[in-house]
């Protein structure tokens, strides 16, 4: 579970990312280059918590200017560690100095399920992060150039036919729909907007073992919309809920609005539901986005009962 796919080395792009990097006075052994594969993009980790971003078409390079303009409001308003882009060339790629520690999402979500003590800890410090996110950015530095609303969920037309696809049981998919078209409908109304990481959790966080936050990172699907998504995936795929419990309390306590459960709720069932609906032809055992179907199947059920 990690913010890239697996690393794959291919000779013609490792030649190109060395002499790029040599451009700028940075060595790197072509052998030693992994890319990490993103949609419009590809990433080489670099000694010294360094990290190149290198577009591969128009689009990776807006990408990565606008997350690089979110991550510099970060740095001038906000306490806590983000990557900080240090050096853009003119071809478009950029490198980043990292977030410092490694990140382990697969260890915390598995303390976080098993230790209450621990949820409490990390809950309180993502709540107390995602204030200062929210509140210290000056409105006026967000609201012409950020999209509106977060990329995932998909719009809900685009989905039906991927969740006839993944399972054939017909109430279920009438009851994702009827959930999909609720939050649309939620999302039509909403007027009180901040930067929103939109897909916060431990996969892009550096968490210490005692539960402290160093920073947080991949600020790519960044938007200027309703604070709870920001919320949603702090409702893990478990009846407990100290971790969001204790996340929304240091958030309010840290001045930030009041969290609405209940909607947070619905923006995880609405993701949830576009999960298994992507699937498209993974067979039942393959994991597109970290579940087998068994467990995108799991999450859908328990999101959607949990929704309403």
């Amino acid at each position: 579970m990690t913010p890239f796919d697996e690393p794959q080395w291919v000779a013609p792009e490792a030649e190109a990312v060395a002499a790029a990097l040599a451009g700028i006075d940075v060595t790197v052994d072509t052998v030693r280059i992994q890319l990490l594969l993103r949609d419009d993009r590809f990433a080489v980790r670099l000694p010294g918590d360094r990290i190149a971003w290198f577009p591969t078409n128009a689009l990776g390079e807006l990408r990565l200017s606008r997350e690089t303009r979110v991550l510099g409001l970060i740095h001038q308003h906000c306490r806590f560690l983000a990557p900080q882009t240090t050096y853009k060339a003119p071809a478009g790629w950029q490198l980043r100095r990292e977030v410092p520690g490694n990140p382990d999402p697969v260890s915390i979500y598995h303390r976080v399920r098993a230790d209450p003590g621990f949820a409490a800890i990390v809950g309180r410090n993502l709540g107390t992060l995602l204030a200062d996110q929210h509140l210290s950015i000056p409105q006026h530095e967000l609201d012409d150039w950020l999209p509106a609303k977060p990329s995932w969920p998909p719009p809900a037309a685009s989905l039906a036919a991927g969740l006839a696809q993944a399972t054939g049981d017909q109430a279920l998919i009438d009851s994702a729909m009827a959930l999909l078209a609720r939050y649309e409908r939620t999302e039509a109304r909403v007027t009180r907007r901040v930067l929103t990481r939109s897909d916060f959790g431990f996969h892009n966080l550096v968490i210490e073992p005692d539960g402290q936050i160093i920073g947080a990172f991949d600020y790519d699907d960044a938007a200027f919309a309703d604070r709870h998504h920001d919320f949603k995936y702090l409702l893990l795929d478990a009846e407990d809920e100290t971790l969001i419990t204790a996340a929304i309390e240091a958030y309010q306590s840290a001045g930030g609005a009041p969290i609405n459960r209940g909607y947070a709720r619905l923006l995880n069932a609405a993701s949830a539901v576009a999960f298994l609906a992507s699937r498209g032809t993974a067979a039942p055992d393959e994991k597109p986005a970290g579940r087998t179907l068994a467990e995108d199947l799991a999450w859908t059920r328990m999101a959607l009962e949990r929704a309403g």
